[in-house]
């Protein structure tokens, strides 16, 4: 496969202020507001805000549950993680036949997981799915990648796997602001 995102993905992050830390999950379910029930935010801690709005609330080391949920493509929804716990809802989400795609990198220590599939409350490796081979041949690395690269490369897999990548109407695009109470 050789479709490529008009610009690189980590470096799109960084230049809106999310290379500190960055968790995110995309999801198949095209209902932002039934994603927002999934993870069990209350209807009223819910409100409709742009991308620089919902990055006012962005506070990686915080302990306030909050996301931004916006329509990413066809099917799927995009979960931004702006504040709050490490653990992940994929295997909620991802009930009754979903899929759940999520990437989680911490800045400063340089710390990048590999992409989590899950499936229908399974966990499983993006990278073993005979499915999703398709999305990773033209891309390659080594001990000599950095973690920026890599990241970068992973964002590229899931763009071509939901079939859109991060791109500039993202960053200016309505969503959901979600706060846990």
């Amino acid at each position: 496969m050789t479709l490529f995102p008009d610009e690189n993905q980590q470096r799109l992050l960084a230049a809106h202020g999310l290379d500190g830390r960055f968790g995110a999950q995309w999801v198949s379910i095209a209902d932002g507001h039934e994603v927002a029930r999934h993870l069990h935010f209350p209807a009223e801690t819910i409100e409709t805000c742009d991308f620089q709005t919902a990055m006012r609330s962005y506070d990686p080391g915080g302990f306030a549950q909050r996301v931004w949920i916006t329509s990413h493509a066809p099917g799927w929804s995009h979960v931004l993680l702006l504040s709050g716990g490490e653990a992940s809802s994929a295997q909620e989400l991802s009930r009754h036949g979903q899929r759940v795609f999520e990437i989680s990198y911490v800045g400063g220590i340089e710390e990048l997981d590999e992409p989590i599939y899950t499936h229908d409350g399974e966990y499983r490796s993006i990278v073993d799915e005979a499915e999703y081979a398709a999305h990773w041949t033209d891309l390659s690395s080594d001990n000599t990648t950095t973690v920026p690269e890599l990241m970068d490369q992973f964002l590229i897999v899931i763009g071509r796997i939901t079939g859109r990548f991060l791109d500039q109407d993202w960053v200016s695009s309505e969503g959901l602001l979600c706060i846990m109470p």
